[in-house]
């Protein structure tokens, strides 16, 4: 027995459970009060450091912290560090109570005593265990998805797009189902971002569009009309859904990078359709989308007509099942999938509607809290479903800029057949690229959007329509651009009574 130790007890079993309970709240303070001062001290001096340094660092240079959130070996580290440091926390509460506790030690106090310290240790290993578990998922996400992306793809210059300002990203969803040869891209965005606000205009192509140009070099002497059959704009096989399988497999040679080959020619083509430059692609593979979504815990989405889940208008045959109209719907996988995707008595024009306000949804809805509560369950999804080619040098400062793309406001334009000077065979390119530069010079003046909202499929300021043209050349001639050329995403998405009221009364033929 320890004289000077037994000084050192509390006085009652009450004050030893405080000051467990108070060890279990603020490591180190128990430990003092134990006699063990200098520990204690170096304990309280550390916690409180390393809590004022991720302040500061979240407060003054959130970039780094988010660098550190896509290291993977400072997250398989911190990993280690949240293990031994749940443990030796475990261990200082037990040690805590059993010296701070009175002698004798009665029955009842040793029941009551165990059972307090079994809570208050689970309490503190628990969340100990978690962090070490997500940051190991953290890291294995970040090499999984990132991982091989150690070098800019070629031809850019890295982070380029922190100086001119803007940085676009082509959006690609691919169907690689059954029926299929290789991955159609039936979802071609492009999300053009401004650096400094979050502001973003999305610009959808439908992915029946013919003749898509080339840039000059390679791709273009290799392509001198484009992705065209020199025949007609109708052949499926040169639409734009097809040139991420196909060109990489016609043209090899043209892409050393086998990984990113597609999403590399349709960088290209894309970026010089709409008159930008492309730094990164992202495509979601629609086949796990629907487990995505359902790991992230569904989407809340407005509709405001009956959506088709399933059905073939080919094959004329009706669907058996459908979304109904109505406000802040919270939709599983599956039914956001056909949310995003149903064509029966639709158009590609209004799937491309419906496809930006899952994207303005998943957005406002990716919020901290949600995120971390399934983080395991994203991760592990997002690994089997996610391809990009951002560098993870690139991470944080993209993570850093999606944190202001959700303050910020969306705008976008959805090329529309035989609307505002487009068609899908033959596009005018000139015309495009105007309208592109136009919507996003919209995007930078700061007024009030005061429009009524506007029902789930918008239909676009007409323009004067320049002849059409088989073959486009950066040389020539802009045709006229319409006043107005993009229109508030959150607006477009809203819930519309009048329209859902009227869909509600006047319900298509297949709705039973």
């Amino acid at each position: 027995m320890d004289p000077q130790h037994d000084r050192l007890r509390a006085n009652s079993f009450v004050g030893a459970t405080g000051w467990t309970v108070l060890t279990a709240a603020v490591p180190g303070v128990g430990l003092i009060r134990a006699g063990h001062r200098l520990l204690g001290n170096l304990v309280i001096t550390l916690v409180v450091g390393a809590a004022v340094a991720l302040g500061v660092v979240i407060a003054v240079r959130r970039e780094w912290a988010l660098a550190l959130i896509v290291d993977p070996m400072f997250l398989r580290v911190a990993g280690v560090a949240f293990g031994v440091v749940g443990l030796g926390w475990v261990v200082t509460i037990v040690a805590v109570h059993l010296q701070l506790r009175p002698l004798p030690v009665r029955r009842w106090e040793r029941v009551v005593g165990f059972l307090m310290v079994a809570v208050l240790t689970f309490a503190v290993a628990a969340p100990s265990a978690v962090g070490a578990r997500y940051a190991w998922s953290q890291a294995d996400l970040v090499r999984a998805v990132f991982g091989g992306n150690t070098e800019q793809t070629a031809g850019t210059v890295p982070q380029a797009w922190k100086e001119k300002g803007r940085l676009n990203i082509l959006l690609l969803g691919g169907d690689s189902g059954p029926d299929r040869t290789g991955m159609r891209t039936d979802t071609v965005m492009v999300a053009s971002i401004d650096t400094s606000t979050g502001d973003t205009v999305l610009f959808g192509l439908p992915r029946n569009t013919a003749r898509m140009p080339f840039p000059a070099g390679p791709l273009r002497k290799a392509y001198p009309n484009g992705w065209y059959d020199g025949y007609n704009g109708d052949d499926p096989e040169y639409f734009l859904n097809a040139l991420y399988e196909f060109v990489p497999q016609q043209h090899p040679e043209l892409f050393p990078d086998s990984t990113h080959a597609g999403g590399d020619a349709m960088k290209a083509s894309v970026g010089e359709a709409l008159g930008i430059p492309i730094d990164y692609y992202a495509v979601v593979d629609l086949a796990g989308f629907e487990r995505l979504i359902d790991a992230m815990g569904g989407v809340t989405v407005n509709i405001n007509n009956y959506i088709p889940m399933g059905g073939s208008t080919d094959a004329h045959v009706p669907p058996k099942q459908w979304l109904s109209p109505g406000a802040e719907q919270h939709l599983t996988g599956n039914q956001a999938l056909w949310y995003a995707r149903g064509r029966y008595g639709s158009d590609d024009f209004q799937r491309m509607s419906r496809q930006r306000c899952v994207i303005s949804a998943l957005a406002d809805q990716a919020n901290v809290p949600n995120l971390l509560s399934r983080y395991e369950a994203i991760a592990r999804e997002f690994q089997g479903v996610v391809l990009t080619d951002i560098p993870q040098a690139d991470l944080p400062s993209v993570l850093n800029l999606a944190l202001l793309i959700r303050a910020g406001n969306i705008r976008s334009i959805v090329f529309t057949n035989d609307v505002a000077g487009f068609r899908s065979a033959r596009p005018d390119f000139p015309l495009m690229r105007t309208q592109v530069q136009a919507a996003i010079q919209e995007s930078l003046v700061k007024t009030p959007d005061t429009a009524a909202p506007a029902p789930s499929t918008p239909t676009p300021t007409p323009t004067a329509t320049a002849t059409p043209s088989s073959r486009t050349t950066p040389a020539s001639t802009p045709s006229p651009t319409p006043a107005q050329t993009s229109v508030n995403v959150r607006s477009v998405c809203a819930y519309d009574p009048v329209a859902a009221q009227e869909a509600t009364t006047n319900p298509p033929y297949w709705v039973k």
